[in-house]
């Protein structure tokens, strides 16, 4: 689809996101934090408190554990794992949208492949946090964001795309 927008639109050239909230910066002490930064932390706060709520107490969260525990035990127990998966990839493709919208607001601008780092970096932040834990997904992309700030704060500007995989790479070794 990237490569098809892409195609269409003549180029990969960015465009503009409407700036549709007037963005301030805040100051307390060494500390500077815009608007769009505590849209940003509240509105992915609130859609990771659903996601966990909606996986832990509701039917479909049930049915969705279930079939990623065991897709035929699933449908034996008369779970509709078509239901379930389509449910699944359509509150990833929600989410996705959502992520989209936010980094377009915090860079004003989007472009067909503005998702692939995002998602390389998400990948990695679930597995340093654990496959399956939202809550450690969160705070494995808390520690890979810090940890990509000091590194370029210690000069590996370069290699700041690197820091992620490097912190994945353990993990995957262990």
């Amino acid at each position: 689809m990237q490569t098809l927008v892409t195609l269409i639109r003549g180029g990969p050239n960015p465009l503009a996101f409407p700036q549709v909230i007037q963005d301030t910066v805040y100051v307390l002490g060494p500390v500077k934090f815009s608007t769009i930064q505590v849209i940003i932390l509240v509105v992915a706060s609130l859609l990771m408190v659903f996601l966990q709520f909606t996986i832990k107490y509701t039917k479909i969260g049930k049915a969705m554990r279930a079939t990623s525990e065991d897709y035929e035990i699933a449908g034996l127990m008369g779970i509709n794992v078509n239901n379930v998966v389509s449910f699944t990839f359509a509150i990833g493709a929600a989410l996705a949208a959502a992520g989209g919208v936010l980094v377009g607001m915090y860079f004003n601008s989007i472009h067909p492949f503005m998702g692939v780092s995002v998602g390389l970096k998400s990948f990695c932040a679930a597995v340093v946090g654990g496959i399956g834990s939202i809550p450690g997904a969160m705070l494995g992309g808390i520690f890979i964001g810090i940890a990509e700030v000091m590194g370029v704060a210690a000069g590996f500007d370069t290699y700041k795309e690197a820091i992620a995989f490097g912190l994945l790479i353990p993990d995957l070794a262990f």
